[in-house]
């Protein structure tokens, strides 16, 4: 029997609150997915995992695993191959057992939320030898042990990082390519930033260092450079301006010197930012947009800001101000935290702003509150993006002093 959603048959079947031990081979954990099973599964059931690293696994899971549940859970990590099955048996009262084998890592979205496939077990002898097959690995896996564990939690950080740079990389290309984008069709002669501009940040450009891709670089910093000049005024009415004898700080035209020696955007900060570890005011042209708002770079820094906003969350009063000024923006400011993006209008409870802040992790991801504007958007042509920028800083600067600590003086 087919089944698309593992989490259907699991719940509605009542194999979880029937379970009485669980084997699962899987390419990869997430809290989420165990704390799906486990909290659905009775108290003295037994699960025994084996899995790989080679698809990333959640290093806060194995933690928790390793801390917790050593009673009714083990876990071997098969590491002499690339491991990517995906088989969940359960063994229920009666002699019985039930198994699925399908495409859905032990994740949230393997089980219940992502397109996949499963195909569902009934056969006493098939599930047999399923098990068979899973002692094999298990039995030639490597048992988690407190070294492997910290051996693992040395490289996570990089690993997830780079998981993450890919994604949003991929993300981008796909929005070029899809959703009917052309660039011919775009009147780029009343554009402030031409189409060679935005091509400047091209996938097969990002690496290079060549004197003719420095020039098309240094061409849009040149641009954004000539545009901080026209925003002084706005600036000053701000009160953001800083010294005027002070360049404004820029991204380097080095792509030695960006998230994975990569250039797939250049950028240009708007207020002064003394913390060297803190959240940026920032104007920055990427391969598809131009955009203004508050962000951390792009590898997940603004640690100090962030943790010093986080523990100002937890004051109600504070979450609601933030609350105020985050709807202040008005339509078409997004904010983006922990990969996942979201309309600021969508929250209208301090609370649920606070449950998806909630997942905020400096380490691993951006923190964003931004408006975007496309190619041929009127907003930024050259008779308007002065002005558009302009209003995007009156909007943004009271969020910005209310989140970072330095702003609040200036």
């Amino acid at each position: 029997m087919l089944v698309k959603k593992l989490a259907v048959p699991l719940i509605n079947g009542k194999i979880l609150a029937e379970a009485q031990h669980v084997y699962i081979a899987t390419a990869a954990i997430s809290q989420a997915g165990f704390d799906f099973i486990n909290s659905r599964i009775p108290p003295k059931c037994k699960i025994e995992i084996v899995t790989g690293f080679d698809v990333l696994t959640s290093v806060q899971v194995l933690r928790r695993l390793w801390k917790h549940y050593q009673d009714r859970i083990t876990l071997s990590v098969y590491t002499k191959n690339f491991f990517h099955p995906n088989l969940y048996i359960f063994d229920l009262p009666f002699r019985k057992s039930v198994a699925f084998v399908g495409s859905g890592h032990f994740t949230l979205g393997g089980i219940k939320d992502h397109e996949e496939i499963f195909f569902r077990v009934d056969d006493q002898k098939e599930i047999e030898a399923l098990k068979s097959w899973f002692t094999g690995y298990y039995e030639f896996a490597e048992p988690l042990t407190e070294n492997l564990l910290r051996e693992y939690e040395s490289i996570y950080p990089a690993l997830k990082q780079r998981e993450i740079a890919s994604r949003r990389e991929l993300d981008q290309a796909l929005a070029l390519t899809t959703a009917g984008f052309q660039w011919d069709s775009i009147r780029f002669k009343t554009q402030y930033f031409k189409k060679e501009d935005f091509l400047t940040f091209d996938r097969q450009k990002a690496l290079l260092a060549t004197p003719e891709v420095q020039a098309e670089r240094q061409q849009v910093l040149t641009k954004l450079s000539q545009l901080y000049d026209a925003l002084k005024p706005a600036l000053r009415t701000v009160g953001l301006a800083g010294r005027t004898d002070v360049a404004p700080a820029t991204a380097s035209l080095l792509p030695a010197e960006h998230p994975y020696q990569k250039l797939r955007s250049l950028w240009l900060d708007l207020a002064p930012q003394p913390a060297p570890d803190g959240l940026y005011l920032r104007l920055t042209v990427g391969p598809q947009d131009v955009s203004m708002g508050i962000t951390s770079d792009l590898a997940g820094t603004g640690k100090a800001d962030r943790q010093h906003f986080h523990k100002q969350l937890y004051d109600p009063g504070y979450r609601s101000a933030f609350l105020q000024r985050l709807a202040a923006l008005g339509p078409g400011y997004t904010l983006e935290c922990a990969g996942v993006v979201q309309p600021v209008e969508s929250f209208q409870q301090a609370d649920v702003l606070w449950e998806f802040l909630k997942a905020d992790e400096e380490m691993y991801f951006p923190l964003i509150i931004s408006r975007s504007y496309g190619p041929g958007d009127p907003a930024v042509g050259t008779d308007k993006i002065t002005t558009t920028i302009t209003q995007a800083l009156d909007a943004l600067t009271p969020l910005y002093r209310h989140i970072v600590p330095a702003a609040s003086s200036q």
